[in-house]
């Protein structure tokens, strides 16, 4: 794997490594248990933006360094921020969720550990450890979750459950996640990043335009009302015949029997 620098110093609170087509992108402040302070903020927004940009990236993988996911928010920042502080902090942060929801490549937690349900809201698939667990503790320390969680978390999991997780603000296992809908696989720990490698490798094989379009058709046509979502759904489906990437698949698999080669065009 490679690491890269990308603005005037390197990261310190994440760390940015690309394996061929895919990136992975590490919470490092396992001290910490990986809490998220502003600096890591501005870390993940400036990571995004690389990778937004960077047409050999085809997804995401965010995973963790240490025994812990991420908990959430940083508390010894809550205690010495002033408000206006603190609206920058909230306002940054929700900006990265909707960077990362906004952003035409495909995005995985390889979660392990705790992990605040809030850091995973704007991401495509949820691969969890077998010891992961998930939970939403704000209200137990006189916080209300934040970052959009509660605008999203009904959406997945409907208002009851949803509320649930927010008032008792218990940790539930893994297992739960994938019952309830939050997690896409559970694997052994051993097994958590190459089986999220192996995920982020076979959708790089696929057009990289059609899995933008699939992920934003989800992610804002389904929210829309029906024929509103239909017609965006259209729009997207539509532009998808006129590239390159489509001859290209077509020519590969009726013609010449081979895989095909996308470069997203």
């Amino acid at each position: 794997m490679q690491s890269i620098e990308t603005g005037p110093s390197e990261f310190k609170e994440i760390v940015y490594e690309q394996k061929d087509s895919t990136v992975i992108l590490y919470y490092n402040r396992p001290e910490k248990r990986n809490a998220m302070t502003y600096n890591m903020v501005q870390e993940f927004t400036r990571a995004f933006d690389a990778i937004a940009n960077d047409r050999s990236v085809r997804a995401v993988i965010i995973a963790a360094k240490g025994k812990t996911y991420c908990v959430g928010g940083d508390t010894s920042e809550f205690l010495s921020n002033t408000i206006e502080q603190t609206e920058k902090f909230q306002r940054d942060n929700l900006e990265l969720w909707r960077k990362m929801e906004k952003m035409r490549k495909p995005v995985i937690a390889a979660v392990n550990g705790y992990a605040n349900i809030e850091t995973i809201q704007s991401v495509d698939l949820v691969v969890a450890s077998e010891d992961a667990k998930f939970g939403l503790p704000e209200t137990g320390i006189g916080v209300s979750p934040g970052a959009g969680i509660t605008i999203r978390l009904p959406r997945v999991v409907g208002k009851y459950v949803a509320k649930e997780l927010l008032f008792l603000g218990e940790w539930i296992s893994s297992a739960e996640g994938y019952r309830i809908g939050i997690v896409n696989r559970v694997v052994p720990p051993e097994r958590l990043l190459e089986e999220s490698l192996t995920i982020a490798t076979k959708i790089a094989k696929k057009a990289p335009l059609a899995i933008g379009a699939a992920k934003a058709c989800v992610n804002f046509g389904s929210e829309m009302p029906l024929d509103e979502g239909m017609e965006y759904q259209l729009r997207e489906s539509i532009a998808m015949f006129h590239t390159k990437d489509l001859k290209e698949g077509i020519t590969a698999f009726f013609k010449e029997k081979r895989e095909p080669k996308f470069v997203g065009e």
